[in-house]
C-alpha cells in the first residue's frame, strides 16, 4: 500500500467514526427534545422549586411565627366575610 493510500484509509476510517458519533448525538438530541421528555424535565424542576420555596417559607414562619398567624387569620377573615358579615348584621329578636 501507498503512503496515499493508507491516509486515505485512516481519513476514511476517521470519517466514519465521527459519522457515528454523530448520529449518536443526534439520537440524544432527538430523545431529550421529545415533548414527554420536556414536560417531565419541567415538572421536575418545578418540583425541586416548589420544594424549596415551601421550605423557605416554613423557616420564614418558625422565625417569625406571630406575624405569620396575623396573616392566617387576615386571609381566614377575607374568605369568610360573607359568612361573618351575615353574623354580625342579625337583629336581635323581640321576644
Amino acid at each position: 500500500m501507498s503512503l496515499i493510500e493508507d491516509e486515505l484509509a485512516k481519513a476514511e476510517a476517521n470519517s466514519a467514526q465521527r459519522r457515528q458519533q454523530l448520529a449518536g448525538t443526534v439520537v440524544a438530541l432527538q430523545s431529550r427534545l421529545k415533548p414527554s421528555a420536556l414536560a417531565r424535565d419541567a415538572i421536575e424542576e418545578l418540583k425541586e422549586v416548589g420544594g424549596e420555596i415551601a421550605q423557605a417559607g416554613v423557616d420564614t414562619i418558625r422565625r417569625h411565627p406571630v406575624p405569620a398567624v396575623g396573616v392566617v387569620a387576615a386571609v381566614t377573615a377575607f374568605l369568610a366575610r360573607k359568612p361573618l358579615n351575615r353574623l354580625l348584621r342579625r337583629q336581635p329578636r323581640d321576644d
